[in-house]
């Protein structure tokens, strides 16, 4: 995984609404995490990291170079957290966590299936996306973003498990290899349909057309 270079500062003061005044300034509040330290409060300008790094995700190696007082500690770092404000569509929050370079690392990344199962397109099954992220261990130089798994195969009635990944160089899946990640499941036909639904439906079209006509009878009352 590509590594980028990040200046960020040290934020002297926290807590407060000094948070939602960095925003209002094109600024970003976050925190570096190492262990045995105490976390390192940080200021990020939004720009610049677009400009540096096109856009952060979880699980990016970034090189930071934190400002403390005009001193640069440079720090290896992998992107931990990142909150957003779903409403707003806006990241409020980036945690940081120290890593060495040599050092094995566990973390959690996304599943994403590719290609479009033939259970699907001859059969119109639906594909349930039933595990979205599995976790690993490996040095962060061979970190992936995303693990693709092929769906192309299934068939009705198929799942893909963990245990059915093909091995990634450097990398040790963690996960329980028996969780299923996808299944082919069969069409939903009328037929399927629960009685009792079916039923309950007629009922409630039934009362529906008595009110109307009851409200029909009193306007021609």
């Amino acid at each position: 995984m590509a590594q980028s270079r990040l200046e960020v500062k040290v934020r002297p003061e926290i807590g407060g609404g000094r948070p939602r005044q960095l925003r209002k300034q094109g600024l970003l509040p976050g925190i570096f995490y190492s262990h045995g330290e105490e976390p390192i409060p940080l200021t990020l300008d939004l720009e610049y990291i677009k400009k540096a790094t096109g856009r952060l995700r979880e699980n990016q190696i970034v090189n930071l170079e934190i400002d403390r007082d005009g001193k640069k500690l440079k720090k290896p770092a992998i992107v931990k957290d990142i909150q957003i404000d779903h409403l707003a569509g806006a990241v409020i929050h980036i945690d940081f966590q120290q890593i060495a370079l040599d050092e094995k690392l566990t973390a959690m990344v996304p599943i994403i299936p590719v290609g479009e199962a033939i259970g699907v397109t001859r059969d119109g099954g639906i594909l349930e996306h039933i595990l979205r992220e599995v976790e690993i261990e490996c040095l962060p130089t061979n970190l992936p973003e995303v693990i693709e798994v092929d769906v192309s195969a299934l068939s009705i009635g198929d799942t893909i498990h963990i245990e059915d990944i093909p091995p990634i160089d450097g990398v040790t899946v963690l996960t329980e290899p028996t969780l299923s990640i996808f299944a082919l499941a069969a069409p939903i036909t009328e037929e399927e349909v629960e009685p009792e639904e079916v039923e309950e439906a007629e009922g409630e079209e039934g009362e529906a057309e008595e009110e109307a006509e009851g409200e029909e009878a009193k306007t021609e009352d």
